[in-house]
């Protein structure tokens, strides 16, 4: 068969033109695809920083860090960071959390997640206490299991602390002595075992606008006048470029034994731990 050059030309453009397809095709075909591993990130500021009803930065700000990575099979593992106040927790400066479970779909509807989440405190101990007597050695690090049932935009959540409950014993946080706002206020044996329930709701009211709300109980094992109960309310307006803008009102049963606490770094401060609070954030996601 002969091959012109006219023929060898409209051949040639025709593989060109398949390739240049096939090149087009390729890049759409990938960003199809869903990634096997997802890595948010964020950064934050608040203006307190609240953990089930008490402030852990002595009603002072406080820079949140946190990176989460996210497996297609619904595996995670994450980290979180944030500046503390050793006024409420004994030698810390910084507490590190380490976290990672698995959630999961039972329905469209319906999900849950099941994990582990282990507080840590670089450099924080009961023997920076500065009240003599009270001031054993002993970790505040602590390791709790947690499991969430969500349905639509409610979650239930549970957990059990498996460890003491941030190093509370009968030497630092004892009846008679540990807590200046009741007297008959503390520990009276392990708090390990300790265990909280709370249920959460998140609901987009408008475009760009999400209410929250939040209600729960921690229970301290082997202590008396110590257990909280602690809600939330709140707003959050999301941004342009990952920014978001968060507004919340904090309340708890306020057992007397967190009023007027002592500072355990100098002795002579005073702060409402789980007085009512206003606060705001703001934070920016990558």
């Amino acid at each position: 068969m002969l091959h012109t050059p006219l023929r060898r030309l409209r051949a040639s453009t025709a593989v060109c033109l398949a390739c240049a397809s096939l090149a087009a095709a390729t890049p759409a075909l990938a960003a199809d695809e869903t990634p096997e591993w997802t890595v948010p990130v964020s950064l934050s500021l608040v203006s307190d920083y609240i953990f089930r009803g008490q402030t852990q930065t002595w009603g002072k700000p406080a820079l949140q860090f946190s990176v989460e990575a996210v497996h297609t099979s619904g595996a995670y593992a994450g980290f979180f960071a944030s500046n503390v106040a050793d006024h409420w927790l004994p030698g810390a400066a910084v507490e590190m959390d380490f976290y990672g479970g698995y959630r999961g779909k039972i329905a469209d509807t319906v999900g849950y997640d099941a994990g582990l989440i282990y507080y840590t405190y670089p450099g924080g101990n009961w023997t920076d206490s500065v009240f003599a007597g009270y001031n054993r050695s002993n970790s505040l690090n602590t390791l709790e299991a947690y499991l969430a049932v969500s349905y639509e935009w409610l979650t239930f959540k549970t957990g059990r602390q498996l460890t003491e409950y941030f190093g509370w014993s009968t030497n630092n946080s004892p009846t008679n002595g540990g807590f200046f706002g009741d007297s008959s206020a503390g520990v009276t044996g392990s708090t390990r075992g300790s265990h909280f329930f709370e249920l959460n709701a998140a609901y987009d009211v408008a475009e760009g606008w999400n209410l929250s709300g939040q209600i729960g109980r921690q229970y301290i094992s082997n202590t008396t006048g110590l257990n909280i109960s602690y809600y939330k309310v709140g707003v959050t307006r999301a941004l342009p470029d990952g920014w978001s803008a968060g507004a919340f009102f904090s309340a708890s049963s306020e057992p007397k034994a967190y009023d007027s606490y002592y500072s355990l770094s100098d002795g002579t401060s005073k702060h409402d731990i789980a007085k009512e609070k206003f606060f705001v954030s703001i934070a920016k996601a990558f």
